[in-house]
């Protein structure tokens, strides 16, 4: 059974539970002028002479090397969780069918009243640029000049962490599911898949926005590079297959084994990172209505506030323009970012990366449109995509067989795993 947390008592907590936490800041450099994607990032803090995690692409398995009592990769942990974002039980972590104790999980239970996710513990982040240079370091305890991006609701209160999911997002009898054993939805347009995602609960979220970002981030601190598809494996990126309608390639859920990662090269399997197939398998681009481009002003949601039109969002500082006279464009390549505070960092102009250099994955942008992003990739985009990989080209209404979505689930304030 989580454990839960009396709010009344969480300052106590809190104090305690602080005091047993390392108090080092970790960090990376971005120099987006170098653009070979392991040359990119110099290690900086407490982890500047760590070695990075890799991931064996033969047997799928991870090496933590330096990383392997970090306490947030120590905390990210597989759960069944209930609908109102409580957690039920921990999974075992190399076979989410069952239970920690060895008897069979809800795993692949469609009448099960939640679904299974993974916890991501808050963690405090400070990002900045300087010059061409973007810092960007990390905290497990609060300090002045760093956010816990990604872990504010949309009332505005803080977590103490976030559920991200450990499959993709599956409609069954009008519900989004987070489980095994079922097809990845498609061919919704977003107002549909919203409604499902409403169903599930009301703590329910699309899996985008900041929480994307933060994720990144650390995914490139525990690897040192940016070819993330390189350094944990290329998933289902090439799994497209024509005789196969109307999924055309698009994997069922599944429970994959290896742990917390698990990682091919061929590009068609599933993979996960952070226990997640949504992360490392890149077979269906994932809705993320948090970042709008409204004829090519890049608008972003801080807090999971839904509004697809963009009013209501902040300005990222990002503008879009034409590439050799047209209004629609891409693959394009980006090698810099521009840093979007309390938010992450988002792709800018100009593109001179590729598949294999800067940030390695691709985007695409139609700056005529109000545009509701999308992330990862997609079964025929091969190496073009990847977790920086964003779709800017499609209005809200736009349904396809390789379009989906996932939840994300945020627990109550003052609830932890």
């Amino acid at each position: 059974m989580g454990k839960r947390v009396n709010i009344a008592d969480k300052e106590t907590l809190d104090k305690i539970y602080n005091a047993l936490l390392p108090d080092e800041i970790y960090g990376f450099i971005e120099h987006m002028d170098v653009l070979a994607p392991g040359q990119r990032i110099e290690y900086t803090g407490a982890n500047k002479d760590y070695i990075p995690l890799t991931v064996n692409k033969e047997t799928g398995e991870a090496s933590y090397n330096s990383w392997a009592d970090f306490p947030w990769l120590k905390a990210n942990k597989p759960y069944m969780v209930h609908s109102d974002g409580t957690p039920d039980y921990q999974l075992n972590e190399n076979n989410y069918a069952l239970k920690e104790d060895g008897s069979a999980s809800d795993v692949s239970n469609v009448n099960y009243d939640g679904g299974a996710f993974v916890w991501a513990m808050k963690i405090y982040k400070q990002e900045y640029t300087i010059g061409s240079d973007r810092v960007v370091n990390f905290s497990i305890t609060k300090r002045d000049g760093y956010e816990p991006i990604g872990f504010i609701d949309t009332s505005n209160k803080e977590l103490e962490g976030v559920w991200i999911p450990m499959f993709y997002g599956a409609i069954v009898e009008n519900k989004m599911k987070c489980i095994s054993g079922n097809q990845p939805c498609y061919n919704n347009a977003t107002a549909a898949e919203k409604t499902a995602i409403d169903a599930f609960g009301s703590r329910a979220r699309f899996f985008g926005g900041p929480i994307v970002e933060t994720l990144i981030d650390l995914m490139i601190l525990f690897a040192k590079t940016t070819d993330l598809q390189g350094a944990y494996g290329s998933g289902n990126c090439s799994g497209y297959d024509a005789s196969l309608p109307p999924t055309l390639g698009v994997k069922p859920n599944a429970v994959i084994g290896g742990g917390q990662f698990y990682g091919t090269s061929d590009g068609k399997h599933l993979n996960k990172v952070f226990h997640s197939i949504v992360l490392g398998s890149y077979q269906q681009w994932m809705r993320d209505p948090y970042i709008v481009c409204v004829n090519g002003k890049v608008k972003v949601s801080k807090n999971y506030n839904y509004d697809i039109t963009g009013a209501s969002y902040e300005d990222a500082g990002i503008t879009h323009g034409k590439i050799n006279d047209n209004a629609a464009y891409g693959p394009v390549y980006a090698h810099k970012f521009r840093t979007i505070g309390g938010f992450g960092a988002l792709q800018v102009a100009p593109y001179k990366g590729s598949t294999a250099l800067g940030g390695c994955d691709g985007m695409w942008v139609n700056i005529g449109i109000v545009a509701v992003a999308l992330r990862f990739g997609r079964c025929d985009d091969g190496l073009r995509d990847g977790p920086r990989a964003l779709v800017l080209n499609n209005v809200a209404a736009h349904a396809y067989w390789g379009i989906g979505a996932a939840i994300l689930l945020l627990p109550p304030v003052g609830v932890a795993a």
